[in-house]
Parts: structure tokens; sequence; C-alpha cells
């Protein structure tokens, strides 16, 4: 029964994920909040469009982080889910948040760290 459980997320997988050749842009949404154990939840939602205008919208990961939730903590999620699916940074064209001072400090929040690696893949900053 696990076994079969595994194939079923793998296919699944697969079929969300295989469109990665045709994107040309993507979005984030990025939340984080505390569950009832004061555990730190971060949601990253994905809103890709491939090249004939279809717009997929996804969970792309949750990632509870325990202990500190700094921008820096909260970016290596981030950073870890974008380059396990879609490596192409520099396709990032905006960013919404919950608000929080760690997600979009103006110099250092979760923002600021990854409109730099945009940047450094050669794309523009992306709208917040």
């Amino acid at each position: 029964m696990a076994r079969r459980v595994q194939d079923i997320t793998e296919n699944i997988s697969s079929q969300l994920f295989n469109n990665n050749g045709d994107l040309e842009w993507f979005f984030l949404t990025l939340n984080e909040s505390t569950d009832v154990l004061d555990t730190a939840q971060v949601l990253i939602f994905i809103c890709r469009v491939d090249k004939c205008y279809e717009v997929y919208k996804e969970l792309l990961d949750i990632d509870s982080i325990h202990f500190t939730t700094t921008e820096v903590d909260i970016f290596k999620r981030v950073e870890n889910a974008i380059n396990e699916k879609y490596p192409l940074w520099k396709n990032l064209k905006s960013i919404t948040t919950d608000g929080g001072k760690n997600m979009c400090g103006k110099n250092n929040g979760v923002v600021a760290l990854v409109s730099k690696v945009v940047k450094n893949d050669g794309g523009s900053k992306p709208l917040v």
C-alpha cells in the first residue's frame, strides 16, 4: 500500500511539473504563520505562465521552521523549493508576502534576498 501511495505521489508530481520547458514567467506568494505548537509554517504558492499563456496555480511547498524565522531561514526554504522545480530565477516576475518584517524588509528581507538572486540570474527586479 505504501509503495502504491508513493507511485501515485510521483505520478501527480510529474504531471504538475512536466511543463518546465514551457515556463515563461512565474509569481510567488509567501506566507509565514505559526501553528498551535509554536512551529513556524512557511507556505510557498506559485503561479506559473507557459508559452501558450496558460496559468497554473499550485502550492509548491510547506516547510516547518523550528527555532528562528529570520529572513535567511525563510529564504533558504524558498530557494530550495524553487531550485528543485523551477531553476530559472530570471523568470520570476512578482512576489507577494504576508507583510512581515522578515519577509519584506527593504535591504535584508526575503524579498530583497530573492531579488538579488533574480538579478544575478539575469532577470529584472520582481514586483512586490
